[in-house]
């Protein structure tokens, strides 16, 4: 397994993978931490970014992860490589490599958001309050496993797929519906795909007052049994995935 992830190392050496990461990462941060903010919503900022960054997480993170996973599947379908990789390499095995490559990548650009907004809370805009250390480990938790689903789902879709388009209609599909599912109040569109799991693993709700323009924030309640669901959709989707590219005729 360490020679492939070298080999994919190697391939991918020049198509700037790890520089277009760091990019998207950058533009989200500058995204979710652009403009003025008031005293009001300094004081409450540590909970301000906690509503805000699984929007900002369901607009850019699958983008990222369709970009890549695109760019992977494509490398491999060029001019047979896939075919001639399989018969000197177990297809499960390829399958694997390629998908923990990719993961390693979609973590760096996570890590990097993350880490961004709490320093952003530190040392720029000094939030008031104690930093919330269990609310901020529970936000890199519930971002991790709807974008582990998906870019799971969208590898497989590459690795299967030989036009590297098909990616992009799957992820642009996913993602309309992942943010139309936080905006409407339908469970059955929230959790019907992947990308409504940013939505479902809210911690933060909040309330706008217009006279006022303050903002309110509330608590909810964990969605445990969604965070469950969404684990045992991406075994699930891994399961099949591998399995059909395996059987696939070359």
């Amino acid at each position: 397994m360490i020679a492939l992830w070298k080999a994919e190392y190697q391939k991918t050496k020049r198509r700037y993978l790890l520089t277009f990461v760091l990019g998207m990462s950058a533009v989200a941060l500058l995204w979710a931490l652009s403009g003025k903010l008031s005293e009001d919503a300094l004081e409450k900022g540590w909970y301000m970014q906690l509503y805000q960054m699984p929007l900002t997480n369901a607009l850019m993170l699958p983008i990222m992860a369709m970009l890549l996973t695109s760019r992977l599947g494509d490398l491999e379908h060029k001019n047979g490589m896939l075919k001639q990789l399989c018969c000197m390499v177990e297809r499960g095995k390829l399958y694997d490599a390629k998908l923990l490559y990719g993961l390693f990548l979609m973590l760096v650009g996570i890590l990097i958001q993350w880490l961004g907004i709490i320093a952003n809370g530190l040392f720029w805009r000094h939030f008031g309050g104690g930093f919330l250390l269990k609310e901020y480990v529970l936000l890199l938790l519930f971002t991790i496993a709807p974008t582990l689903a998906i870019y799971v789902l969208l590898h497989t879709v590459a690795m299967y797929c030989v036009r590297p388009a098909v990616p992009y209609i799957v992820g642009i599909i996913g993602e309309f519906l992942g943010v139309l599912s936080m905006l409407l109040p339908y469970t059955a569109l929230i959790k019907g795909t992947p990308w409504g799991y940013y939505g479902v693993l809210m911690m933060i709700r909040a309330e706008y007052d217009r006279q006022t323009r303050i903002s309110t924030y509330f608590y909810r309640e964990i969605d445990w049994a969604g965070f469950a669901e969404i684990i045992i959709i991406t075994i699930v989707i891994y399961a099949v995935g591998r399995s059909c590219f395996c059987r696939k005729e070359m």
